[in-house]
């Protein structure tokens, strides 16, 4: 099998002007923000940190510290230097923004989704996480908004950590489940059940997969409103599957779950039958891989074949389609 390399993040080209404008506001951010602070222990300014919450009775845990503390060494201004520039060029680029203050939650969220469909290994994208955190705090200290960065952009990375932590480790082999029926099989839970078959039959992600309402299905055709950019998917259910979904949805007609617990679950009905977890993902992986069969088998070419499993995956991109196809 074949090991596991991400699917290049997509930027659009820009100008040099424009390329010249980002670097330059990011280099004026970066020196007024004072979050720069080599040559200070990082144990000292933690603890100072720590102190300062506290005394302000703030949350003084651990991410809180580490968010607000200055950069100690000349590694993490590298990294940061490097994440931030890489985000930059994309809101630039690919959201024709033409300042860091016109930055919004939703580029956070964005950004962070098509980083985890590139599937980037779960360490890099965990890298550009904090990198976000920390260039909220430097752009609230250098033009502070009235509801600060480091509290919407964070709400909108806490949003994305599932879909973070389900990402591989690198070098991780292809993510396609040997058995995926006998996992699915292995859960206790029917709702749990459910949700993992979806994802299986019908390639869904995570995200969605775990928040069905059933007043979005007419017929057989359930819609998955406002999924990856915001587009709307269509998923053709069998008759049998929207009566099941009726059955689990509560007094509201909701099957609704937290991803953290459907992953958990997931993970234990793996370990359960003797397979290697490589996160809820690995079940599009497995989706992909198995449509494309039934498709050519019937008579479709691949490159049609190809265009229409990305379709019905909600990628904008063939080529993070074949990621799936290793």
């Amino acid at each position: 099998m074949s090991k596991h390399t991400e699917t290049p993040l997509e930027i659009d080209e820009m100008s040099n002007r424009r390329e010249n404008m980002l670097i330059n506001q990011l280099s004026n951010a970066i020196s007024k923000s004072g979050i720069v602070q080599i040559g200070t222990s990082r144990h000292e300014a933690k603890q100072d940190r720590y102190n300062d919450l506290s005394n302000a009775g703030q949350k003084a845990d651990s991410h809180n510290v580490n968010m607000t503390i200055g950069i100690t060494s000349y590694a993490s201004l590298h990294k940061f230097q490097t994440n931030a520039g890489k985000f930059g060029r994309w809101c630039f680029g690919n959201e024709n923004l033409n300042n860091l203050n016109q930055i919004k939650p939703e580029h956070i969220t964005k950004f962070l989704r098509e980083i985890c469909e590139c599937e980037y290994a779960k360490n890099t994208a965990q890298s550009y996480a904090s990198s976000l955190e920390k260039m909220a705090v430097m752009l609230d200290n250098v033009c502070p908004t009235s509801t600060p960065r480091a509290e919407t952009w964070h709400a909108a990375i806490a949003e994305m950590r599932p879909e973070i932590n389900d990402l591989p480790a690198k070098d991780t082999e292809t993510r396609a489940y040997a058995d995926p029926r006998g996992m699915i099989d292995a859960m206790d839970s029917p709702q749990m059940q459910m949700i993992a078959s979806l994802q299986l039959d019908h390639g869904l992600r995570i995200s969605d997969a775990t928040k069905i309402d059933t007043a979005n299905i007419d017929g057989t055709t359930l819609t998955i409103y406002n999924s990856k950019g915001g587009q709307d998917l269509k998923v053709e259910l069998t008759p049998e599957e929207v009566s099941k979904i009726n059955a689990l949805a509560d007094s509201d007609g909701l099957l609704h779950v937290k991803q953290d617990d459907y992953s958990g679950a997931l993970r234990d009905a793996c370990e359960l039958s003797g397979q290697t977890w490589t996160g809820s993902h690995g079940l599009r992986h497995n989706y992909a891989q198995e449509r494309m069969a039934t498709l050519t088998s019937q008579g479709m070419d691949y490159n049609t074949a190809l265009r229409t499993v990305s379709e019905e995956m909600g990628h904008h991109r063939i080529d993070i389609t074949l990621t799936y196809l290793r």
